[in-house]
């Protein structure tokens, strides 16, 4: 990728890759709510995560996101939840 970020310490690699873990795990955790039928569930939910993460990125380069540790631990909530969210729907 090509861009030039007005501030050297925001990391357009670690920033995508935070914003699409976020997205991913978000959208796991909507799934139920968005089920239609299992064979559209698939091409829907993987469309949402590119467009999300996206949106979220070029957000989070509006603003200067920074991948401090209230991010880390966002994230880390986030996929526990994923994590018992999956472990109780068996």
């Amino acid at each position: 990728m090509l861009t030039t970020l007005s501030a050297p310490e925001i990391r357009l690699d670690r920033l995508l890759l935070f914003h699409f873990l976020l997205i991913t795990a978000w959208v796991i955790l909507c799934a139920p709510l968005l089920a239609q039928s299992p064979s559209v569930e698939p091409l829907v939910l993987s469309s949402l995560v590119i467009v999300l993460t996206s949106v979220s990125t070029i957000l989070g380069l509006k603003v200067g996101h920074n991948l401090g540790k209230t991010a880390c631990t966002l994230l880390f909530v986030s996929w526990m939840a994923v994590w018992v969210s999956q472990l109780f729907s068996l």
